[in-house]
């Protein structure tokens, strides 16, 4: 491990934002909201981290106080569980909120829940009333950032940035050749 940057990630991380792909009709993200009950698909349940182009959970989460910023979930009690499939980005953020260092793909799960059998795919997380993260660590590991992180890349737009979450996707849905070839025969008919 590269103790410099490890120390430097320590010293210079104080927030952490996660942007996974998000599907409604998906069942690899459930939420339950309001009580500690099996997590169940609620059609008509919005998760209030949905970006405002519906396709993506985003969210910042302070690290030293292990709460959401801007929460503004008034259902109480909201537990989430996502099988991420290798498709978010997870940047650590400074205290001006710039971009530090960065992981895409496999989930950091030395720093987000769950912390042990995480296996780089899952999230969950329970979030109280008042944004608190259940459960967050008092002293955050970035090990996992420092072997698989690297200086974030500037996303010139945000259509490119849903492109690749798209593309990392599809690519973890481990499709036919047939399904590979409607899917290509779609995209050539759009505008």
């Amino acid at each position: 491990m590269d103790n410099n940057l490890n120390n430097k990630l320590k010293q210079d991380s104080r927030y952490l934002q996660i942007s996974i792909p998000y599907d409604k009709e998906d069942d690899l993200i459930r939420f339950d909201d309001g009580v500690m009950t099996e997590l169940e698909c609620d059609e008509e349940f919005t998760p209030p981290m949905l970006n405002a182009e519906n396709q993506l959970l985003e969210f910042v989460i302070d690290l030293k106080e292990g709460k959401m910023l801007n929460w503004n979930y008034e259902g109480g009690y909201l537990r989430m569980w996502a099988k991420v499939c290798d498709g978010g980005t997870y940047t650590l953020l400074d205290s001006e909120k710039k971009p530090i260092w960065q992981i895409r793909g496999y989930v950091p799960n030395k720093l987000i829940p769950p912390y042990e059998n995480g296996y780089g795919d899952y999230i969950e997380l329970a979030i109280e009333a008042d944004g608190t993260v259940v459960g967050w660590p008092t002293k955050p590991d970035f090990s996992d950032f420092v072997s698989d992180g690297r200086s974030p890349e500037p996303i010139k737009t945000n259509k490119w940035h849903r492109a690749e979450e798209a593309y990392w996707h599809v690519r973890g849905m481990k499709l036919s050749k047939e399904e590979v070839e409607w899917l290509v025969g779609k995209l050539q008919l759009l505008p």
